[in-house]
């Protein structure tokens, strides 16, 4: 065969894995159906699979317990066509990812869905809940969510099916290690009334590791988990790892929500001395600073906060709100943006000396390198890109 028939045949068998991966949650009465973002975990960093047309991969779950139908349709396999041609094995890699405990049986998954939206409730302790109006007869939906660990009955399995979520919709996620006692994990559910039984869906979470606190002001020393069998007597540094709200219930708020109740229930821990968040990806650091700041501003921390900046009042608001220092300048830069007159020639000079001088010290290798022309110069090319990002933040307040 030529290099053009082979690379006809090639492509002719190839599919992308995103398209190929139906997921849908199931209700008793209704199902919601959407596609992975990413599957580059399962499939290859290229998102491809070969050796089918017209594949299918359905992994349905039901919306609560997250129980599993799973199944893989095709209608045509390359061996059919070229018995030495290997396909890739998608059941096989599949398998590498969710537990065992699916089934392959349509009806049975029905029957399972059924019984799940009567006999389903949410693990470990109920930690806050809200209300929103949902439907045109202007009923009041119920959200609740609940705090957990590995350790709380039921839960490991549980997680086990809702993990691979993380994979299919947080770039660079990976599996956490469910023998590390320090993980805690927050659930999101939609509490739903029908005809006088609560079913309960779920709408998203959030999984936080507890590292142990120490000020880097007084210690210089490299973050460390707590031990094994510590009992949280210690300070903590609360690190938020994957936070993920489903599909069918994204742009609705119910992330500020899961936020909000979070922040509020780490300042309610005395031992939590700070919180901090892993690889923030845009739209969660856009969910971050929009709830940081509005907490700042509703609690009024930062009122007594002007140019030229008192570093000590920052720092004991710092801790009065658990921001980490990063986040921290962040948010007080943004605010003393929306405060600022422009037209105020001088003050506006300050501002931008104060946020240059930030980025200075961020970058002081990189910019030592440059010639005082190039420095000053690649120096206001930033601040204008961060100007802009905070004025872009200040309009989602």
């Amino acid at each position: 065969m030529n290099n053009a028939s082979t690379t006809k045949v090639s492509t002719e068998w190839l599919c992308n894995s995103n398209e190929a991966v139906e997921i849908q949650l199931h209700q008793s009465n209704y199902k919601d159906r959407f596609s992975p973002n990413f599957t580059y975990p399962i499939f290859g960093k290229h998102e491809q699979i070969y050796g089918y047309k017209n594949l299918k991969i359905k992994l349905y779950y039901a919306s609560g317990s997250l129980s599993t139908y799973f199944n893989v349709s095709f209608d045509q396999k390359i061996t059919e066509i070229t018995p030495v041609a290997q396909p890739d094995d998608v059941i096989g890699k599949i398998k590498e990812f969710i537990p065992k405990d699916f089934t392959t049986n349509y009806d049975t998954f029905l029957n399972i869905v059924e019984s799940d939206s009567l006999n389903f409730r949410p693990m470990g302790e109920k930690i806050d809940e809200y209300y929103t109006r949902r439907n045109d007869n202007g009923d009041d939906t119920v959200y609740e969510i609940y705090k957990t660990n590995f350790n709380t009955p039921k839960f490991k399995e549980f997680h086990r099916r809702l993990q691979i979520f993380a994979l299919f919709y947080i770039e660079g996620a990976s599996y956490i290690d469910e023998d590390d006692e320090k993980w805690e994990i927050a659930l999101l559910f939609e509490k739903k009334n029908t005809s006088g039984t609560h079913i309960y869906n779920l709408v998203g979470y959030c999984t936080m590791y507890a590292y142990f606190y120490c000020d880097r002001g007084k210690i210089t020393s490299v973050e460390k988990s707590l031990p094994q069998n510590s009992t949280l007597s210690h300070d903590i540094r609360m690190r938020i790892s994957q936070f993920l709200i489903l599909p069918p219930y994204q742009s609705q708020g119910h992330g500020n929500k899961l936020y909000q109740s979070l922040y509020q229930s780490f300042l309610a821990n005395s031992l939590i001395k700070e919180i901090t968040v892993e690889d923030p990806n845009e739209p969660f650091q856009d969910l971050r600073d929009k709830n940081d700041l509005r907490y700042l501003i509703d609690s009024k921390l930062l009122e007594n906060i002007q140019l030229p900046v008192d570093k000590q009042a920052v720092e004991n608001t710092r801790h009065k709100c658990r921001l980490n220092k990063r986040q921290m300048a962040r948010c007080l830069e943004i605010y003393l943006l929306r405060k600022l007159n422009k037209t105020n020639e001088k003050s506006y000079k300050n501002y931008r000396l104060h946020v240059k001088e930030r980025l200075f010290r961020h970058n002081e290798d990189a910019l030592n390198q440059l010639s005082r022309e190039e420095r000053l110069q690649k120096l206001e090319e930033t601040y204008r890109d961060v100007e802009d990002d905070y004025q872009r933040i200040l309009l989602l307040l």
